[in-house]
């Protein structure tokens, strides 16, 4: 367990992918939460310097100090997929003049690498969610949490994006390309339609509504399961990610011999397991990289900060490579040093960036279907690159509103639902 400005973990706390999302996400944002009451956390000590204390950056809310940094790789995450399925209509094969030296034949590729990102989300999702495992864990506790976090925002993100596309009546538009033609509202809309996207077969019809779907179903997947995953992997780290490494490429051998490389949706149940078992790996890394979060803090605290910079640079580098397992190598690498070096730390916990990380799982539910209702409704009439503009701005402040009206009541009503009641000690008369 790690040393995570030594302050205590609540076991109670929800964590989201990354989600997907993660937020994803998710990514999503979940909240790093630490509360320094609590009863000891095995590895984490009770008492701390306010040196110690301050090296990590934290912020409080509802008297709960939680780690920025987390929230704050979600939140970027999430921008970069926002930027990816943007670049899908303007570039979607480096072959634009303007932006294909720019955002495909340049370092700055790194943000529209929406791949990148939701490996990076579920390495996230694999860390938070070990955060809220502790001596007196509860399944049932754990999984309504759980539930209400990921699926009433995606639940509504479903209906909204099927009340925009019943009213805009989406009709193809050739030249933007196959990923919008064919991935996106291309469905005919039908309760039907709607009622599987909400159950979350993870088949590519029943995610035409919002696409990043694919991501939360396997989110939502593993984390079913992902207690028993956790409770392994602590016992040996090591060869916990030995195991992991070896399933990796077992799962990739199943998915390449069914036709299904790279795993985005699954066709039947099989395809399902074997796309649980491509993933789970990236979440064993998120509970190693945890679990060995202390040891990790002291050896960056001996590097000089050039040295943290070249790493990151690496990092990034693995992460452009367009393959799993290197993006994965790439993620891990991100995560353990933002959050234990204190200057990247400090550097991600500015207030925009954390203000993203805050809204990073409502953007990635709502931002695909502000661009599809602007791009069916006003492309060919208003410049593609302005309409991009306006889909980036716009998608920002819904996530704002989506989040205050839907990701944050759900926060709490999971909270609510699982909060211990206070018995009130007879008083003898």
């Amino acid at each position: 367990m790690g040393d995570l400005g030594k302050f205590k973990i609540n076991n109670g706390v929800e964590a989201l992918l990354i989600v997907p999302a993660d937020s994803h996400e998710e990514t999503g944002s979940e909240e790093m939460q630490i509360n320094p009451t609590d009863a000891g956390h095995p590895g984490i000590p009770a008492e701390t310097t306010m040196t110690e204390a301050s090296s990590i950056p934290v912020v409080t809310a509802a008297g709960k100090p939680r780690i920025i940094a987390l929230d704050s790789l979600r939140g970027i995450a999430a921008l970069i997929v926002v930027f990816h399925h943007l670049d899908n209509l303007l570039d979607e094969h480096g072959s634009n003049k303007f932006l294909g030296p720019i955002f495909h034949h340049s370092p700055l590729r790194i943000l529209i690498d929406g791949r990148t990102a939701v490996m990076l989300f579920f390495i996230l999702s694999g860390f938070a969610l070990s955060i809220s495992i502790g001596k007196n864990f509860s399944y049932w506790t754990y999984l309504l949490r759980r539930l209400t976090r990921l699926m009433i925002p995606c639940i509504v993100g479903i209906l909204l994006a099927a009340t925009a596309c019943y009213f805009v009546a989406p009709k193809p538009i050739p030249v933007l390309g196959g990923w919008f033609n064919s991935l996106v509202w291309n469905e005919p809309l039908t309760w039907g339609l709607v009622i599987r996207h909400i159950l979350m077969t993870g088949t590519e019809p029943d995610t035409s509504l919002v696409n990043v779907l694919w991501s939360l179903v396997v989110e939502l997947r593993i984390s079913l399961i992902f207690p028993i995953l956790y409770f392994v992997t602590r016992k040996n780290t090591k060869i916990s990610a030995v195991v992991a490494v070896a399933m990796y490429f077992l799962f990739r051998y199943f998915v390449i011999q069914s036709d299904n490389y790279v795993p985005f949706f699954n066709r039947n149940w099989i395809e399902a397991l074997e796309n649980i078992g491509y993933y789970i790996p990236f979440f064993i890394a998120g509970i190693v990289a945890r679990e060995n979060i202390d040891a990790i803090r002291r050896f960056v605290a001996k590097m000089h900060w050039s040295l943290v910079i070249l790493a990151l640079l690496i990092a990034i580098r693995l992460e452009e490579s367009g393959v799993d397992f290197q993006i994965g190598i790439g993620a891990f690498l991100i995560i353990v040093l933002c959050v234990a070096s204190p200057f990247v730390s400090r550097g991600l916990s500015i207030r925009p960036i954390e203000w993203l990380g805050k809204v990073s799982y409502s953007l990635y539910l709502v931002h695909l279907t502000l661009l599809a209702t602007v791009f069916h409704l006003f492309y060919g009439k208003v410049n593609s690159y302005l309409l991009s503009a306006i889909v980036a701005v716009g998608a920002l402040l819904l996530a704002e509103v989506f989040y205050k009206l839907v990701e944050a009541p759900s926060i709490q009503l999971g909270r609510r639902l699982t909060a211990k009641k206070k018995v009130t000690p007879a008083i003898a008369v």
